[in-house]
């Protein structure tokens, strides 16, 4: 891949991170239930999780462009429309009330790590978004190497972004500032996201 394509897929990661969902409610109520320290644990779970299913995600598609070149080509403009429909989804969510960490129930378990890890691999969205999303950057010249780098990038943008998140909801000011600016935020990472997925479907039909 190129370096603009490396960006690119970095930006997305970034972007799928830091949209609310169930995986960012989880983290934020452990971080006002246990702490720090325990939003950490379940952020570096979550990020494993999330690697493994980016890796899954990648072995996959690189089955369909070697064996189902037509099927792949399907599953690229596909997916390239399904991450326009996420971005207009944040958008939209944006503007509906926030719904409590009280009302979520967690797993009674010690290992917050094994937690965050559950979280994500129960979540068959994380497995779609990266599948629309690799489908956009795979080509049949990669090598294994290749799909593990960009699996770990996903990863380990996650784990930094949700440990990122915990930090700064542990410190009452910027809980403050990001519950106070929560609708701008959502709306510039939809818009991003919609834009670079915009990109990526006209780099594949022209």
């Amino acid at each position: 891949m190129s370096l603009q394509d490396w960006f690119y897929l970095g930006v997305i990661c970034f972007l799928g991170a830091c949209s609310p969902g169930p995986s960012l409610l989880v983290v934020l109520g452990f971080v006002s239930s246990e702490g720090k320290k325990a939003g950490i644990s379940v952020s570096i779970g979550h990020g494993v999780g999330v690697f493994l299913y980016a890796l899954l995600s990648t072995l996959g598609l690189g089955f369909l462009i070697t064996h189902y070149s037509i099927v792949f080509t399907i599953v690229q403009i596909i997916g390239a429309i399904f991450l326009v429909w996420i971005g207009c989804k944040i958008a939209v969510s944006s503007f509906s009330p926030s719904t409590g960490s009280s009302s979520i129930t967690y797993p009674k378990n010690n290992s917050r790590f094994l937690e965050g890890l559950l979280v994500a691999v129960l979540n068959p969205k994380i497995a779609i978004f990266f599948i629309s999303l690799f489908s956009q950057f795979l080509s049949p010249d990669q090598t294994i190497v290749e799909h593990s780098a960009m699996a770990l990038m996903a990863g380990g943008i996650d784990t930094i972004v949700y440990c990122a998140i915990v930090l700064l909801a542990s410190t009452r000011n910027a809980s403050i500032l990001l519950k106070k600016y929560k609708i701008k935020i959502s709306i510039i990472f939809a818009i991003l996201l919609i834009l670079l997925a915009f990109s990526l479907f006209l780099s594949l039909v022209l």
